[in-house]
């Protein structure tokens, strides 16, 4: 779920755990997103969705408000009108209720998880360690997955640099997946 950069403190501190979509937007209820920041694409937080109400405009309240982060329904209806061009009273909105299930403190860039196939680099990096006999990778991609597992990814792209690292774990998770394990 793509999420303007302006919000991510309030999600990390859990003072916005709503978010209001124009339109009928598709979620549902149980089902995991990643929370992903515009516009550096990079997923902050893995986040389960627990309410999906759908709403005229004018029917939104200050609760409404308060849960997205806003101190009051004006403030969350100029917020919108500035995302989305002016809402009419009549304009149907989605109201998406999440609770954060696990937060990425270095982030992962959106492209990572795709080419990943939606894992995270840190299960690969554990997946690879509890199969590395099987694998037979190079010396330089051990150290690297190495250096994820136990000091996260941030500090291996710091010490390594962004290209290498997502090239250590696209190798992996290929090895991996062709040696069956994911």
């Amino acid at each position: 779920m793509l999420i303007d950069s302006a919000y991510k403190s309030r999600i990390l501190r859990g003072d916005k755990v709503t978010t209001v979509r124009y339109g009928d937007y598709e979620a549902k209820p149980g089902s995991e997103v990643y929370l992903v920041i515009r516009p550096s694409d990079t997923a902050i937080a893995k986040a389960r969705i627990t309410k999906v109400e759908r709403k005229k405009a004018r029917e939104l309240t200050n609760e409404d408000a308060r849960l997205d982060g806003f101190s009051d329904v004006k403030e969350l209806l100029r917020e919108l009108n500035r995302i989305y061009g002016e809402l009419y009273g009549d304009d149907e909105v989605t109201i998406i209720g999440f609770e954060i299930t696990k937060h990425f403190d270095d982030g992962i860039p959106l492209k990572w998880l795709k080419g990943l196939n939606y894992r995270e680099p840190a299960e690969i990096a554990r997946l690879y360690l509890e199969n590395r006999e099987k694998l037979n990778l190079n010396r330089e991609t051990d150290f690297i997955l190495r250096r994820v597992y136990n000091e996260g990814l941030g500090r291996a792209v710091r010490t390594f640099g962004p290209k290498k690292v997502q090239q250590a774990l696209l190798k992996t998770y290929h090895a991996l997946y062709a040696a069956g394990v994911i």
